[in-house]
């Protein structure tokens, strides 16, 4: 009986040992790779065509699977602008695009992080043409009483922000089904030690 209790009390213990692992676990398989910039940044106006949209993260992606990282830029108009295969440069991806239509540009992107979990998101930038921006500056002014002076609001001005995370990422609930099993298994570390504590004073009480 002492064999018994002695072996069921190894077992919770090693069953305790196990689940603190997999709890220790749980933080590094929620860290998977982040968008580092966009270009053009997100809510940038830009006034020429860039020729690319490109996309950079913190760590270079997978690119063993085809199709698995992609870039799509939506006109204002609804049409994509982007065309031609992902051109990947470590941890930069790109893909061409023709930029011509004044309005608000939107990016869809999607990615392979380097283990394996798909990532994706969205930002948007504003296409103004150049030429388009300073006409009304460069318009001759009326008479001063007749007409208000043009103000800085109504013309629009590039902005100058500096390169941003995409607003929305997909999160990863892996760590949420790891740390589940882990307290399944501290559950059981605790059942199986309840159990030998019983066997002892049986035990006891028949002795």
């Amino acid at each position: 009986m002492k064999f018994s209790l002695r072996r069921a009390r190894m077992t919770g213990a090693l069953t305790a040992i196990l689940a603190l692992t997999a709890l220790a676990g749980t933080a590094p398989a929620q860290a998977h790779d982040a968008l580092a910039s966009t270009s053009p940044a997100d809510g940038q106006t830009i006034t020429t065509n860039p020729g690319k949209v490109s996309i950079t993260l913190n760590n270079a992606p997978e690119t063993g699977v085809p199709g698995s990282n992609t870039i799509k830029v939506i006109a204002p108009d609804g049409h994509t602008a982007s065309s031609g295969d992902i051109s990947v440069d470590g941890a930069t991806l790109s893909i061409a695009a023709d930029i011509d239509h004044p309005g608000k540009h939107t990016v869809q992107w999607r990615a392979v992080s380097a283990d394996g979990h798909p990532i994706e998101g969205s930002f948007a930038f504003t296409y103004a043409a150049e030429g388009e921006t300073h006409s009304e500056a460069a318009a001759p002014a009326t008479s001063a009483a007749a007409v208000p002076a043009t103000t800085a609001a109504e013309t629009p001005a590039p902005e100058t922000q500096a390169s941003a995370p995409a607003s929305s990422q997909t999160p990863d609930n892996t760590g949420w089904f790891i740390g589940i099993g882990a307290v399944l298994l501290i559950l059981v570390a605790v059942g199986a030690y309840l159990i030998g504590r019983r066997a002892k004073t049986g035990t006891d009480s028949t002795n």
